[in-house]
């Protein structure tokens, strides 16, 4: 047996995997099926939801391994409505999606434990990598969280 052998942040994207469980929280449906496509042809089994009642009840069903999270929700803001998911579950991968370039929103954002803020429109390539790279992490996670015991 190999032992594994280092990584560099160029080679982090191996430890994603190549499928994932990814739910869309976006209220503008074309937008939202626009990712739900462009998820799909990259091979993630999505879910979608048009607002946080909605989004809910995705989670309250069925487990997901990241969330694209719009910052404008009807009635609930995605900033309030990620806190809310990562109470319910810690390891889930979050990017949140939104029309304003707004540095303290973001910064907002990733301090209360979004992985990174993307600014629509969005260039597939962009969002293909910034998916691996939260779904990297999210290895890394529960990896840890599994050996202390999470």
């Amino acid at each position: 047996m190999t032992e594994p052998r280092p990584l560099g942040w160029k080679e982090l994207d191996t430890l994603a995997p190549p499928s994932a469980r990814v739910l869309v929280v976006e209220d503008d449906l074309g937008v939202r099926r626009g990712l739900e496509r462009i998820l799909a042809a990259l091979g993630y089994e999505v879910r979608s939801a048009g607002s946080a009642e909605e989004a809910d009840h995705w989670l309250s069903a069925e487990r997901f391994e990241l969330m694209l999270l719009d910052i404008k929700l009807p009635r609930m803001k995605g900033v309030e409505f990620l806190s809310w998911a990562l109470e319910r579950d810690r390891e889930l991968a979050v990017v949140m999606l939104t029309g304003l370039d707004d540095p303290e929103l973001a910064i907002q954002c990733l301090e209360l434990g979004a992985r990174t803020y993307l600014v629509k429109p969005i260039e597939t390539d962009f969002l293909r990598l910034a998916l691996r790279d939260a779904l990297a992490v999210r290895r890394l996670l529960l990896e840890r969280n599994a050996r202390v015991g999470s």
